[in-house]
Parts: structure tokens; C-alpha cells; sequence
């Protein structure tokens, strides 16, 4: 009954959700990705060419429970998008705030040369970072 209730969670990866759109100009494109729950220091992000790729765990809570009923997946996960044109990767950037990883890449004519490992930066407060009891 319990596994009924889990739907199997936590054994295969899954896909956190993701959205794509452009902005401004010169254009960027703006890569969302629903993070809640996940460490952005287990988070990778690597562009190669027209590929970036986002890779990451969320970890089960570590206390045992009685789940009811349980949705949450955790595991690890692997999203991998091809990107509509070459992208600034000296001036890509990742942040991570309130549980939604943004990453930013600036339109560019010059291609690069190889992968590229794109620093992901927490911003603001998160519910962990906040002290117990304050919610």
C-alpha cells in the first residue's frame, strides 16, 4: 500500500520541470528550472556547443516517515536542452532563488571551444537558510 502511495519515487531519475524563453535586447535566453528542494551546490550546469545540460539530486529527507501520501520525487536528475543559437558563454550565468534555478545566456555570434561549467550562485534566502521555527 505504502509503494501505491509513493508511486515507486525516488528510484529512477526524474525531471524536474523546465521553461525557456527570450528576453530583452540584445537577447537572452532565460533557462528556468523548478529546483525546490535541491541543494544548488548538487547542481551542475555545462554548455557544449549547442547543448547545455543540467544535472543535479534531490536527497530524500533523512528523518524516516509514515507517509500518508507522498508526491515529492527526489533522486537524480539530468535535463538536457539544444539551445536555438550560440549563446555568450563567458557571460553565462546561474542563480538559484527561493527554489528556481534561472540561468542566463547572452546571444553571440562566435562559437565556443569546448564544454563549459557555468557556476551556479545562490541568491536570497531560502526556506533552509532560514532559522528553525521561522517560518
Amino acid at each position: 500500500m505504502a509503494e501505491l502511495l509513493r508511486g515507486g519515487r525516488g528510484a529512477a531519475q526524474f525531471r524536474p520541470a523546465v521553461d525557456v524563453y527570450v528576453s530583452g535586447e540584445p537577447p537572452v535566453i532565460n533557462v528556468e528550472l523548478d529546483a525546490a528542494g535541491i541543494d544548488p551546490d548538487a547542481v551542475h550546469v555545462t554548455i557544449d556547443g549547442d547543448l547545455l545540460t543540467i544535472e543535479g539530486e534531490r536527497r530524500p529527507p533523512v528523518e524516516r516517515r509514515a507517509y500518508q501520501h507522498a508526491e515529492i520525487e527526489w533522486g537524480r536528475f539530468e535535463r538536457r536542452l539544444r539551445l536555438p543559437t550560440t549563446v555568450d558563454v563567458e557571460r553565462a550565468r546561474a542563480d538559484y532563488t527561493a527554489g528556481l534555478l534561472t540561468i542566463s545566456l547572452p546571444v553571440s555570434q562566435a562559437s565556443p571551444a569546448g564544454p563549459i561549467l557555468v557556476d551556479v550562485r545562490r541568491r536570497g534566502r531560502t526556506r533552509s537558510d532560514a532559522e528553525p521555527g521561522s517560518a
